[in-house]
């Protein structure tokens, strides 16, 4: 009888936190972003303040789904995270969720949006607000964008996989990311993302939630200088060893 008063306030409070999410993004760019449109001219001192502005909102909606019960998280090396300037953050990608939890853990920081995100009426104020990045299936702008933003000193984050893990089928790493990175002479940092037991996968509803309360565990690894390590004259074979150092080494640290 406690387990299923337990599952319906988690079912409940899932529920709540997704109606939250929806809403909250929608006052934000209805409310906040405009006010910093109508007094700040600066196109980047409004960027910053928006990603600040996000990084706080993330901070209280993660703080929200734990006093709900709906989560636990914890997360080894934040501040590493909190730290970082300039940097790509590099992380496999098995939730919904790893996105807010990573915003949540570093200030100024810039993500690549997919299309459907940037046109959708709940995100697309927030994401453009913040000067996300919008992946419009254009390459060369793509990158040019991401090498901005990091030698600006803002973060990046990137999911090599390109979107969220099928549990049990490994992804293959796209190699943006390492295009990014040596294009800007930027750092990797590393970071792994687990969640037990598995929930929000891709292509799982919301309301299949397990029986019991999820747990998040975020290792913040180690920093690799792109500069010193993997800098080759020939740039295909960088990326390439670049990539595949990357991805081995997040696959042994989810295996420890």
């Amino acid at each position: 009888m406690i387990a299923r008063l337990n599952r319906f306030w988690r079912l409940f409070g899932t529920a709540l936190s997704f109606a939250v999410f929806g809403l909250g993004g929608l006052l934000l760019a209805l409310t906040v972003f405009p006010f910093f449109n109508i007094f700040i001219r600066s196109q980047e001192r409004r960027a910053k303040l928006a990603q600040r502005t996000v990084h706080a909102s993330w901070r209280v909606y993660v703080a929200f789904m734990q006093a709900f019960g709906v989560l636990s998280i914890i997360c080894h090396g934040a501040e590493k995270l909190r730290a970082a300037r300039g940097t790509v953050v590099v992380a496999n990608h098995p939730t919904l969720l790893d996105i807010v939890f990573l915003l949540s853990l570093m200030e100024r920081t810039q993500c690549v949006i997919k299309a459907g995100v940037w046109r959708n009426p709940f995100m697309s104020g927030v994401v453009q607000a913040a000067n996300y990045i919008p992946n419009l299936n254009d390459p060369v702008r793509l990158l040019r964008d991401c090498a901005l933003a990091l030698k600006a000193g803002n973060n990046l984050v990137i999911f090599p996989e390109g979107s969220r893990t099928k549990l049990g089928k490994k992804q293959a790493y796209q190699r943006g990311f390492a295009y990014v990175a040596l294009t800007a002479g930027a750092p990797i940092q590393v970071v792994t993302i687990e969640c037990q037991p598995p929930t929000l996968r891709k292509g799982e509803p919301w309301y299949k939630i397990p029986a019991r309360q999820p747990h998040w565990i975020i290792h913040v690894h180690e920093r690799i200088d792109v500069a010193a390590d993997f800098q080759a004259s020939n740039t295909a074979i960088a990326v390439r060893r670049l990539c595949a150092h990357v991805e081995k080494r997040i696959e042994e640290c989810l295996s420890t």
